[in-house]
């Protein structure tokens, strides 16, 4: 908030108020200018604080001087008229952050469109044996609609069924023992093979240290003598004496000096003959050193390694060709029986009719008992029934251009019908316009085509019904819900004022706080908050009073 230099801002009780502008960012301020900026930022906070206690101590005072007057009228009143119901007050209205499931639908309204119809005809002669629809069933491509009756082919495919059951077992069975002989062929040469090749590593290195072992002894114990015999101390390096400064010494110190030089020559004749001393004691000490070094560990000779024994591969081998014969010879039994199979179910596929397409059950003429010879009429022939694709019907609506951006293929959507009030169907959202429809001129509306399919519509609907159409847009699974009313536009984004004490909210000034929250998809009354908000917040419906926000945004934690 900016005012002038002539205007005043004043509280309840008319006193004016000081206004402190509030601390602006110094963007053009570099990293030595930062203590600068803190500071200011700090002196105008706690310009703010003042005058807000300031603001709260004059409106408790007033507040005391209208609770008096009232009281007195209160007590007042009481001597002249009966007790009264207390006020309310006018606390303000507040909702509590949930969470919950959110969805957002649009709606719009078009017409139905109808599909085709086909005619179920037999492939194959005999009795009709059993209906398993009824004129109004609704069936999907490939449903059993009847059977016909013929014994000698149910028998052969039954009978060949059973034998490639049986085969199939027989061949997983045999294939199965194979897998185990050739797994224990591998694994007992694998093994070998790595217990051969640690045996082998193992000989070489033992052999080798066999044949040079005493050999090796004995050096070693010669150089062990040797350098045994260097074993010297470490010495210790003698401290250079510090000549006398010539300027450190005044024109009456001249005999001073010259008894302070003298003494420094002979300290330093010692030293060098001291420092020769330890240079030939350190020389001597290297060479221990590096002998000790090269020394290394008394050889060792351990005990000879054992080679791990051979592998019976002749017996592994054997139980492998076994194994491959009985797969040989299941596979051999379950070609021939799924070929006995594939026979008896080719004689035999007619038997069982199936629908043709998916739609509607529109007319029946198939009975049980009739015969499917003969030509169309009661009870066969190859007019038994008629299919239409009402299953395929569709609706075509217009969208608007701002409702469009959230609609995709594949949503879900409802479909009710002024025809068939309690009809009730789901859609899905198959063709989505990238063009508009309509071209909005002179003040009308853009819009979009949006096609939806209708996979189970209600039997009762016909091509041309009006249809209205609800799209779910948004089906967003356990967030957290605000109504929209909440949130607000703040300068740093979407705002919501929370409540810090809920007892506050039954006094005059509540303890709220403004927070920026990150919002997700929302609705005509609810919002999705992603982040800013945790479940159970209390939040004030309305947005708050955003010009409150530059006195209560910020707490001491922001400095």
């Amino acid at each position: 908030m900016s005012l002038d230099n002539e205007t005043q801002m004043t509280d309840a009780a008319g006193t004016p108020v000081e206004l402190v502008e509030e601390p602006q960012t110094l963007d053009f301020l570099t990293a030595d200018d930062e203590e600068a900026e803190t500071q200011l930022a700090l002196q105008n906070f706690e310009k703010r604080r003042k005058a807000k206690r300031r603001k709260r101590n004059i409106k408790i005072l007033v507040g005391c001087m209208l609770a008096g007057g009232i009281l007195a009228a209160t007590l007042g009143r009481q001597f002249l008229s009966p007790p009264e119901e207390p006020d309310e007050g006018m606390g303000i209205e507040t909702a509590v952050v949930e969470r919950t499931n959110f969805q957002n639908i649009i709606n719009a309204s078009g017409a139905l469109k109808a599909g085709t119809t086909t005619v179920v005809v037999p492939e194959v002669d005999g009795i009709i044996e059993s209906v398993l629809i009824k004129e109004g069933d609704t069936v999907e491509k490939g449903d059993v609609l009847f059977t016909i009756k013929n014994e000698a082919l149910d028998k052969a495919v039954r009978e060949a069924t059973q034998g490639v059951d049986e085969a199939q077992r027989g061949l997983g069975q045999a294939q199965t023992e194979l897998s185990r002989a050739v797994t224990a062929r591998d694994e007992a040469w694998n093994q070998y093979y790595e217990d051969y090749d640690e045996y082998e590593k193992a000989y070489k290195a033992w052999s080798k240290a066999r044949k040079t072992f005493s050999k090796d002894l004995a050096a070693w114990k010669k150089r062990a003598k040797k350098v045994e015999d260097l074993k010297v101390p470490e010495p210790v390096e003698p401290a250079a004496p510090t000549a006398p400064d010539p300027n450190a010494y005044n024109s009456e110190e001249q005999d001073k000096l010259k008894a302070d030089q003298k003494k420094y020559q002979e300290l330093n004749a010692d030293y060098q003959q001291a420092f020769g001393e330890y240079q030939e004691q350190l020389a001597a000490w290297l060479k221990y050193q590096e002998e000790l070094a090269a020394l290394g560990e008394e050889p060792e000779l351990g005990e000879e390694p054992t080679a791990p024994e051979e592998i019976d591969d002749d017996s592994l081998q054997e139980a492998i060709e076994t194994a491959q014969e009985g797969v040989t010879s299941a596979d051999q039994a379950l070609s021939k029986a799924r070929e006995e199979y594939d026979e008896a179910v080719k004689e035999a596929e007619g038997r069982t009719v199936k629908a043709p397409s998916s739609g509607n059950i529109v007319a029946l003429n198939a009975k049980v008992g009739a015969s499917t010879l003969g030509s169309g009429g009661e009870g066969g022939g190859d007019d038994l029934a008629q299919i239409s694709n009402m299953k395929q019907m569709a609706v075509d609506i217009e969208v608007n251009e701002i409702d469009i951006l959230s609609v995709e293929k594949g949503q879900k959507a409802n479909v009710t019908f002024s025809a068939v009030p309690d009809a009730k169907c789901e859609a899905t959202v198959a063709e989505v316009a990238s063009v508009a429809t309509g071209e909005g001129g002179d003040g009308g509306i853009v819009t979009f085509h949006v096609g939806l399919v209708i996979p189970k519509p209600d039997k009762r609907l016909r091509a041309g019904m009006t249809a209205t159409v609800e799209i779910l847009t948004a089906d967003e699974k356990d967030v957290l819900v605000v109504p929209s009313s909440a949130v607000s536009e703040g300068a740093d984004g979407n705002v919501v004022e929370v409540v810090l004490d809920e007892e506050s909210l039954e006094t005059d000034e509540p303890e709220t706080e403004y927070r920026t929250v990150t919002v997700g998809a929302r609705n005509s009354s609810e919002t999705v908050i992603e982040k800013g908000l945790s479940e159970g917040d209390i939040v004030v419906l309305g947005g708050g009073d955003m010009d409150d926000m530059d006195d209560e945004y910020y707490d001491d934690e922001d400095f």
